[in-house]
């Protein structure tokens, strides 16, 4: 591959793929799927740590075209519920590309796009809650519950630790959400 083919968005999705294939991301293992030498690459991305920002930017792109799709027409409880099941479902099913959200240290995801798209997936939920909660501060506490339910589920799901026979994952995750949302 030539550099006039090579584009950050190929470089992205062979990242996804490297990742996905539970592989140590490296500027070499990249070239050799990309066709092109690992120099080429500094063009575009100056380390792999800004790389994998670049793949969590795509994350959240994916999840905020996600949640507008599925949320569309529903409101209230209904909605927040649909917005935490599909935040869930999505990650669970990009679940090697959402751990890495998790490794990447806190100063480095103080990146402007991104900041931009955590914004966006904020600002739909806190449109669902504003119907439902006028107190900017009752606004925060419940975003937070409801963001620390959804990181929780997903990692306590794929770790395997929600299995058990007296209520399946889905079913008590849905539970957890009633109880968060009783008092809304």
């Amino acid at each position: 591959m030539t550099s006039r083919t090579l584009s950050r968005e190929k470089i992205v999705a062979a990242a996804i793929e490297i990742i996905n294939d539970q592989e140590k991301l490296t500027f070499t293992k990249l070239s050799k799927i990309l066709g092109t030498r690992s120099q080429a690459i500094y063009n575009y991305f100056p380390d792999v740590l800004t790389l994998k920002v670049a793949v969590v930017d795509n994350f959240y792109d994916q999840l905020t075209q996600r949640l507008q799709i599925d949320l569309l027409g529903l409101s209230g409880k209904q909605a927040i519920k649909s917005f935490a099941n599909v935040s869930v479902q999505f990650a669970l099913s990009h679940f090697l590309v959402a751990q890495q959200i998790l490794v990447i240290p806190a100063d480095r995801l103080q990146d402007k796009v991104l900041d931009n798209r955590l914004l966006v997936i904020h600002e739909i939920l806190i449109k669902l809650l504003n119907p439902l909660i006028e107190d900017q501060k009752v606004q925060l506490i419940i975003s937070r519950m409801l963001h620390n339910l959804i990181i929780g589920e997903i990692i306590h799901i794929e770790n395997g630790q929600f299995n058990n026979k007296l209520m399946s994952a889905r079913d008590s995750f849905d539970k957890m959400l009633d109880i968060t949302l009783l008092s809304l």
